[in-house]
């Protein structure tokens, strides 16, 4: 049962993961560090303002990592007698844009578009441009901290 309802002067629901696996949170908020925080650090984003902005950041993000990042895939472990992983072999790095691009599952349509897409892409401009936007988000952090000390 995840939501529960505690009984008392106040009745409070309590929402819990699941059954013998408290640690999953870990887990699911491991890969923010990856992306989201170093991107756009640790404040906390309330305002519809930043919201927007961090929805821009990401997409701009997404493009980056999807056109321009390569990353390694891998292909094969080899294991000794006793089954213990000795070494990892990946493949040559690509990014996911180049691997769909190889794909038979992908249709012709899609991979067209997906060429148009890239393109039209700088990747310098969309550093800048991202640049710009995690500015902005600090900054309005900044105004925030002032106005909160001022009181």
């Amino acid at each position: 049962m995840l939501f529960e309802k505690v009984k008392g002067k106040n009745e409070v629901n309590l929402s819990r993961s699941r059954p013998y696996k408290k640690n999953d949170n870990a887990h699911v908020e491991q890969k923010n560090g990856d992306k989201v925080r170093k991107l756009v650090g640790y404040f906390r984003y309330e305002s519809e303002e930043e919201v927007s902005l961090l929805n821009e950041i990401y997409s701009k993000a997404d493009l980056l990592d999807n056109f321009f990042i390569p990353n390694f895939k891998l292909k094969n472990k080899v294991k000794n007698d006793t089954g213990k992983t000795i070494k990892k072999e990946y493949e040559k790095p690509k990014t996911p844009y180049q691997r769909l691009l190889e794909s038979n599952t992908v249709s012709e349509k899609t991979k067209s578009q997906l060429k148009k897409t890239y393109e039209t892409l700088n990747m310098v401009k969309l550093r800048e441009e991202i640049n710009i936007l995690v500015d902005k988000l600090y900054n309005i952090q900044l105004t925030k901290s002032k106005s909160s000390s001022k009181t």
